[in-house]
Formats: structure tokens, C-alpha cells, sequence
């Protein structure tokens, strides 16, 4: 019988302990979804749309099977006073991109190109500016990548409208009450190498790049 109950006792010992660990685990989560966010009104008022259009296309023939048209995947910008990072997404074929961002001068410095399960990215160095209680328009960016081959080019150019193409009728949808900005990145015309990133194949060192 001594045993038997010293037995209960573990039990009802484990439970506690389970209990409190659960108890603990849920106060934890509720902090972490209230500690720290922040205040949406303050995070919409210090914040301007930033918009574009990007525009991307093959310069030769190629060769790979099944090879799948060449989008713009992201591009990462820094602010080049607080140094805070921000990383732009662009899903499925959009050639539009709309985002917010603190008013200042800024550095675009990495773009990732995919070509269905093949991903390059290329380092490049542009920089524009985003004015405050305005939206701002950072123009056409034409892209032109190179076919698969050992040095593969990525070549840019940067224009404030194509002879297709009224900005202001295309974006109007995000215009807002705020006048529209122009603010081009520089320079307007520029080339970068393109390296092959994870997942992509081959591995080899000369032209992969992890």
C-alpha cells in the first residue's frame, strides 16, 4: 500500500509540474503577441508609399528544358541614415510593386531573379529618395538578364515612362490623396553580375554563390 500511494504522489507530482510548464507557455505566448508592437497609427503616418513598375526580359536564346520566364522575386533596400533593412516582395508575374517606408535616402542593394525552380541574385548599388506626406514613384525598371552561361549579366535601366505606359493611370488605384513623386533611381543605367543562389543548380564555385 506504501508504494502504491508513493506512486499517486509521483503522479499527482508530474501533473503539477505539466500544469505549471502549460500555464507558463501560455502567459509567454500572451506577451509575445502584446509586448512590443507597434502602434499602427504612428507606423502609417512616418511611412510613404514607395511604387514601380519593373519590367523583365530574356537577352538570347535559351537553353534550359522547361524553362520558365525570368520574374523579379524581391529587392532589398537599406536606409542609409538608420541603416534598417527592408526586403520588397514581388508574387507570381507582377510587374507592379507598392510598399511603405520611412521618409529618407536609401540604398537598393540586392535583387533575386527566378526562373521557376532556378534563383540568381545580383548586388547592385542604386539609390533613391522617399519624400514625406507624398507617393513616391520610382519609375519603369527595365531588366534585361543574360541566358545561362558562366558570366551572366544583369543589365538595368531606369525610366520615368515608357511610350505605353502612363504611370499616373496604371497607379492611380494607390495614389491616395498624396501627389504623385518622381524619384528615379540612380544611376539610370547600370549592369551587375548575376550569381546562381540556393536551390539552384550547379553547384559549381566559379558562378555559385551561397
Amino acid at each position: 500500500m506504501g508504494s502504491r500511494s508513493s506512486y499517486k504522489t509521483g503522479l499527482w507530482e508530474i501533473d503539477w509540474v505539466a500544469a505549471g510548464l502549460l500555464i507558463s507557455m501560455c502567459l509567454l505566448l500572451v506577451g509575445c503577441s502584446t509586448w512590443g508592437l507597434p502602434d499602427p497609427e504612428n507606423s502609417v503616418s512616418d511611412e510613404s508609399i514607395v511604387l514601380g513598375i519593373v519590367q523583365v526580359e530574356a537577352r538570347g536564346p535559351f537553353f534550359r528544358m522547361h524553362q520558365t520566364a525570368a520574374q523579379v522575386r524581391f529587392f532589398d533596400v537599406r536606409h542609409t541614415n538608420t541603416g534598417k533593412r527592408s526586403r520588397v516582395d514581388m508574387t507570381g508575374h507582377a510587374e507592379r510593386f507598392v510598399t511603405r517606408l520611412s521618409p529618407g535616402h536609401y540604398e537598393l542593394f540586392r535583387i533575386q531573379i527566378g526562373e521557376g525552380p532556378f534563383r540568381s541574385e545580383a548586388q547592385v548599388n542604386l539609390n533613391f529618395d522617399v519624400m514625406a506626406e507624398k507617393t513616391n514613384y520610382l519609375g519603369v525598371w527595365r531588366l534585361q538578364v543574360d541566358p545561362p552561361k558562366t558570366v551572366r549579366m544583369l543589365r538595368w535601366e531606369v525610366l520615368a515612362e515608357t511610350p505605353n505606359l502612363d504611370p499616373v493611370k496604371v497607379l492611380r488605384d494607390v495614389l491616395g490623396d498624396h501627389p504623385l513623386e518622381v524619384s528615379l533611381p540612380k544611376p539610370e543605367f547600370n549592369q551587375n553580375r548575376l550569381f546562381a543562389v540556393a536551390p539552384s543548380q550547379p553547384r559549381a564555385k566559379y558562378f555559385y554563390r551561397r
